[in-house]
């Protein structure tokens, strides 16, 4: 039996040694055979047809339809790969979107919180309130505004909408007010002095997210007194640089000083006929006087360093980006009541003595005027408060609290 199985494995290793051999053999052989015919090519030549053949001879009608048919089925594919990938990215958006007004939205722990407190002291849980929901809406904005930066950097000014405009000019001197809280509160015990500091001064310490109503109220009406008092001294500067001009197309704008000294509202059709008078001396921004310009920085609470006339006009073309993005998103009817409010009080008029039918249409009349005005006469939007809301019924709320 040991002779038999040593034997057989004798044979089996030997056949496949054999096996091996013949298949190198064979692999050798065809390697010299296409080896001879690819370097030793024949001398007469290979006898081929220089026209092709009009429809190669493996494609027939019906596979011509089935080629079109699939191509059609490739395209159908590739377009609804397409869909699924836009679908895939609106998805995500709004995922995202549910993601963020999830943050936002989600009170249950600190509307818990603030239950509890005023259980205990109901004085301290209208400041819990505020707190919670001024962080709410001061967390809105700063995305807000992070995403206008962005744009900013990524294209310019003109792709920013009306409220990443507004809160581009408004958020960042706010953010300083709460530099102080931000940069004392990791330190411990601070907590017990700190916020009851900011809440007893919400003016400096705090932004207008955490203010109430009434304090907003305050605080603007405040704020546009003091600009009233510049702009009186804005109109008496224009009327006194008007007696040094002379020249026929100055007729219209005397039309409409002597109308604002005499305490009336001069019309938007007088205004805009006397723009071109902001193109000469000495109401163009290289010929104002040194007096009139410190006026118009305050009037605009604009820091009084240097390149004044330079900061001024950043500001005078900065309103009329404004003005376009308002009147590109439909006009002053689809701003918001605290936009609305923001832009008029900005724009000189006060807003809390008026309907918002009269602040829309106090807002259009600017937008007229503001479209009319290119950047040799830029320093007009400037004057345009002066010009459209010094006698303004709705302002004597500033004249009567002087």
């Amino acid at each position: 039996m040991k002779f038999i199985i040593s034997t057989s494995r004798c044979y089996a290793a030997t056949n496949c040694r054999l096996l091996n051999f013949e298949n190198r053999t064979y692999k050798n052989s065809r390697f010299f055979r296409n080896s001879v015919v690819l370097q030793l090519p024949s001398k007469e030549p290979l006898k081929t047809d220089t026209k092709p053949p009009a429809v190669p001879p493996y494609i027939s009608g019906s596979s011509v339809d089935n080629a079109n048919q699939s191509l059609q089925s490739t395209e159908k594919k590739n377009a609804s790969l397409n869909n699924t990938v836009v679908k895939h990215d609106n998805n995500l958006d709004n995922k995202q979107n549910m993601n963020e007004s999830k943050i936002l939205d989600d009170n249950n722990f600190t509307m818990r919180l603030v239950k509890k407190i005023e259980k205990w002291s109901p004085s301290t849980a209208k400041y819990a309130r505020l707190s919670v929901f001024g962080c709410k809406y001061l967390y809105k904005d700063v995305l807000v505004l992070l995403s206008a930066y962005k744009k900013y950097y990524s294209s310019d000014l003109s792709s920013l909408t009306y409220s990443e405009l507004e809160l581009k000019y408004r958020l960042p001197l706010q953010l300083v007010r709460l530099t102080p809280i931000l940069i004392f509160w990791p330190v411990p015990f601070t907590n017990l002095f700190l916020f009851p500091l900011a809440f007893m001064f919400p003016k400096y310490l705090l932004s207008e997210h955490f203010w109430t109503d009434e304090q907003l109220k305050e605080y603007w009406i405040k704020d546009q007194q003091n600009n009233f008092e510049h702009n009186m001294r804005v109109f008496e500067h224009l009327s006194l640089m008007a007696e040094e001009c002379s020249d026929d197309m100055l007729l219209k704008w005397f039309r409409v000083i002597e109308c604002l000294g005499a305490g009336g509202v001069s019309p938007v059709e007088d205004i805009i006929q006397a723009i071109p008078v902001f193109t000469m001396f000495p109401y163009h921004f290289s010929t104002l006087p040194r007096q009139h310009i410190k006026v118009l920085l305050k009037m605009y609470n604009i820091h009084r360093g240097w390149r004044r006339r330079v900061r001024l006009k950043k500001l005078a073309q900065y309103i009329q980006l404004m003005d376009r993005a308002i009147e590109s998103e439909g006009g002053p009817d689809k701003l918001n009541e605290r936009q609305l409010k923001w832009a008029c009080l900005f724009r000189g008029l006060s807003p809390f003595s008026s309907s918002r039918e009269t602040l829309v249409l106090y807002l259009k009349d600017w937008i007229k005027i503001s479209s009319k005005i290119d950047n040799d006469s830029l320093s007009c939007i400037l004057h345009c408060q002066v010009l459209l809301a010094l006698n303004r019924p709705e302002n004597n709320i500033l004249k009567n609290t002087e």
